[in-house]
């Protein structure tokens, strides 16, 4: 199976998050494509978000679990069709999901398919998702929440850099803060109570919970004011308004922490509510899965991101996560690209690694 002609089908199909139709179709030909080579696949919807299951059978525990997205970010027109170019002796293909994350997805896939075909007998599955890029609530969440799969170990090549690995993900408490006062004219503020004041006066007191952060030194709990929003004329006291806090946290701090601060933070007339929320991640070195692994790709590096992935759903069922990647570009950017011969390289030690279980 050549991974340029699968991941060149891919690109072509816009299976942007909100694209119900081309996500659909993605899923369909990946459904015909593992069908194809002998394998069975089941296809779940919720909520028209659709995620495909693909095994030798489909049941609802394997030893090894393989995770990806095949939704993408938003892109123009051009970019859903891939370009390959050679630069510095390597084939680089451009193209929306190149990187982020079609073209790991395909490495797994092919190099799935091919260890069956060898004669690998190992209890392995695949689950392939089309919301990630929107949160994952309604694939790998809603998965995971209806007991459809689970795994011993689950691989999910969409984060560490160019083969390091990442062992840590940072934990997600997103919340919306409502405050309600009483209106009144902007030139006798005195009769009223502004919504909006209350709301910065509680994000004053829940951010001198956290600590000062900088590029070298950030694995602590964070806070970002996201969106601030309340009354509609300068001379008009705002009765009402609403706040979006993002906070972020490592282990061993667990979201019942970050309630506490914000419950403690809180004044009359401001309640919250919970949007948003994941597990933070960590995998032990000693993971013999891990350790296999880094065997493997020959003592790779290891990295902890302060953003999160779908890995967050899995963690927090306490399934732990290997994250890695081949090299690529950044994500969501213009010109995203991956590097053609490393997917193939990518595959090959995924192979590899499936025979070491």
């Amino acid at each position: 199976m050549k991974i340029q002609n699968i991941l060149e089908d891919l690109i072509k199909i816009q299976s942007v998050s909100s694209n119900t139709k081309e996500c659909r179709r993605i899923v369909d030909y990946i459904d015909t494509l593992v069908k194809e080579n002998g394998l069975k696949s089941k296809i779940y919807e919720n909520k028209d978000v659709f995620s495909i299951l693909i095994g030798k059978e489909i049941k609802d525990k394997y030893e090894v679990l393989f995770n990806g997205h095949l939704d993408v970010v938003p892109a123009n027109q051009k970019d859903f069709q891939s370009i390959i170019k050679k630069e510095n002796e390597k084939n680089i293909m451009y193209g929306r999901g190149t990187s982020d994350m079609k073209g790991a997805c395909v490495s797994v896939l092919t190099a799935f398919i091919e260890s069956i075909k060898e004669g690998v007998d190992l209890d392995m599955a695949i689950l392939f998702t089309t919301d990630e890029e929107i949160g994952g609530f309604n694939g790998v969440k809603y998965i995971l929440d209806n007991d459809i799969v689970s795994a011993d170990i689950v691989f999910i090549p969409d984060g560490g850099n160019n083969w390091s690995i990442c062992t840590d993900e940072k934990g997600v408490f997103q919340i919306r803060l409502t405050a309600t006062g009483v209106s009144a004219h902007g030139s006798k503020v005195w009769e009223g109570d502004n919504a909006i004041l209350k709301l910065i006066k509680v994000y004053n007191n829940i951010s001198k919970r956290f600590d000062k952060v900088t590029e070298k030194d950030n694995w602590k709990p964070t806070v970002n004011l996201g969106a601030l929003n309340g009354g509609d004329a300068a001379n008009k006291v705002p009765d009402i308004a609403t706040m979006l806090l993002d906070m972020r946290y490592p282990t061993p701090y667990t979201q019942k922490d970050l309630e506490k601060i914000v419950n403690e933070s809180l004044v009359k007339e401001v309640t919250y509510e919970a949007i948003s929320t994941g597990s933070p991640l960590h995998i032990d070195i000693g993971n013999k899965y891990l350790k296999k692994w880094i065997k493997i790709v020959d003592n790779p590096e290891f990295e902890k991101a302060s953003g999160a992935s779908d890995g967050r759903f899995f963690a927090g069922k306490g399934i732990p996560v290997l994250i890695t990647k081949p090299i690529s570009s950044d994500p969501h950017i213009n010109n995203e690209w991956v590097d053609l011969d490393d997917l193939d390289i990518f595959k090959k030690k995924i192979k590899e690694w499936l025979r070491s279980i």
